[in-house]
């Protein structure tokens, strides 16, 4: 069964300025990361209200917002990050979240059944048998392993159950 969408270009979204940069440039979906959780800790990231404000300004202009949740977390994480983490996500209005951790993926699925989730490129999926247990998981995207080549990823994404998303340097 082969799960076929248009392309959608998917712009990294550091800051508030860089937003705004993507969304101008013809972006048709972000990928921002909160204050905690999530693997561009270097960048400026959104807070709780710059991400309700970064969702408003993007919904309005026809462009998807995806959060990033891509650490693993650990134990306490679990019971004080992450809660408000996937709250916030919900309040601001994101479109999906983009998670490393199979256990956050669980949370995320338990807590906001209806959000979309993405699995990503931290998994390192790399085979068709991956991106099967990723839409087992409840994955309605995944980002493939940097590391597949051009034939590779034609040959996953032809027969994947699921959306596809490769980096494109």
């Amino acid at each position: 069964m082969s799960r076929r969408s248009s392309a959608e270009i998917l712009a990294p979204a550091g800051s508030p300025e860089a937003l705004i940069a993507a969304v101008r440039c013809g972006a048709d979906a972000v990928y921002l990361g909160g204050k905690t959780l999530n693997a561009r800790r270097n960048a400026g990231n959104f807070g709780s209200e710059e991400m309700k404000e970064a969702c408003g300004y993007c919904r309005a202009r026809g462009v998807k917002v995806h959060l990033t949740l891509n650490t693993l977390v650990f134990d306490d994480e679990f019971r004080s990050v992450l809660p408000r983490a996937v709250e916030e996500a919900c309040l601001a209005g994101v479109d999906a979240v983009i998670v490393q951790d199979p256990g956050v993926a669980a949370y995320i699925r338990q807590a906001a059944p209806d959000m979309p989730l993405h699995a990503s490129t931290q998994m390192s999926v790399h085979t068709l048998t991956g991106v099967e247990k990723a839409a087992e998981l409840g994955f309605s995207r995944v980002v493939l392993a940097r590391e597949l080549s051009f034939d590779e990823i034609k040959e996953i994404a032809s027969r994947s159950p699921i959306e596809t998303e490769v980096f494109v340097h």
